[in-house]
């Protein structure tokens, strides 16, 4: 979430460009986050450097008011993870206007995310079902 805003003050990870300027649009001026990663000046641009922050930090309140509810078991707060955010970047990057590659119709983010959500979906029931290992006994001592 932190990261997102470094983003934001430097210029980089911006969003498309919008039609009109609104409350919410963000519009770069510095010469430098032009000079440094091609980020249009002077135009509205979708704020997706906020928009990831703010699905990052509902994805850690999400995390935490789940932490203690339900059956845990090894790996659940991983897997949730990577199943919210994949989601989460997967919509946001239809905002992203930064060059970040493409795989087919999808930028590389995407499709990373397509083949991260269904694995996240897997590793969780996999694992919910899976038996819990016994502890290990300690050995007496002779």
């Amino acid at each position: 979430m932190v990261g997102r805003f470094g983003c934001l003050f430097a210029g980089c990870c911006y969003g498309k460009a919008v039609s009109a300027p609104h409350w919410w649009t963000v519009t770069f001026t510095d010469p430098f986050a032009a000079a440094n990663v091609g980020t249009p000046l002077n135009v509205p641009l979708y704020p997706t450097q906020i928009f990831e922050a703010g699905a990052e930090l509902l994805i850690l309140i999400a995390l935490l008011s789940t932490e203690r509810k339900g059956r845990s078991f090894p790996g659940r707060t991983f897997w949730l993870y990577m199943l919210l955010y994949a989601i989460s970047r997967f919509i946001i990057e239809f905002y992203r206007g930064d060059e970040r590659g493409a795989v087919g119709m999808f930028s590389t983010s995407q499709f990373i995310s397509i083949m991260l959500a269904p694995l996240a979906i897997v590793m969780l029931v996999y694992l919910s079902r899976a038996k819990a290992p016994e502890p290990k006994r300690a050995r007496k001592a002779a």
